[in-house]
């Protein structure tokens, strides 16, 4: 391979491994950040990155014909299995307050459209992304 693919590829994959750290460190943090000025702005956020998040977890599987270099960056995805049951209490405090409570998340009236499909959607980033990261550590067993 040419070597400006090669530096593709591993960039790539760099830079899925970043976003995907970013977006378990934020999710788990959903939790204890207060709502602030804006009110719920990280939710929004947190909700408009998971699309792009899925993006970025099949990008992962580009340093593939790169055996050794795949199987070093494998061992990245452990951390995030760690970071795990953090972003998922972050996701049932959310549940409780807008689906079980009938609440806002940051306001004491009704939950808005879009803080109604909050918790599904992350829930299938999670179990997306760790799909990916066990299929990948699996291959490179393999």
């Amino acid at each position: 391979m040419r070597f400006a693919e090669v530096f593709l590829r591993l960039g790539s994959a760099l830079v899925a491994w970043m976003m995907m750290y970013a977006y378990f460190l934020w999710l788990a943090a959903v939790y204890v950040i207060a709502c602030g000025p804006d009110g719920d702005e990280i939710h929004r956020l947190m909700l408009g990155l998971a699309p792009f998040v899925w993006g970025f977890a099949f990008a992962l599987q580009l340093t593939r014909p790169f055996a050794d270099i795949h199987r070093m960056l494998r061992w990245l995805g452990m951390p995030l299995f760690l970071l795990l049951p953090f972003a998922l209490r972050s996701v049932w405090e959310v549940f409780q307050t807008v689906n079980i409570n009938s609440s806002a998340i940051c306001a004491g009236g009704p939950p808005s459209t879009w803080q109604s499909y909050w918790v599904a959607v992350q829930l299938v980033t999670l179990v997306l992304v760790c799909f990916i990261l066990v299929k990948e550590w699996r291959s490179v067993s393999d």
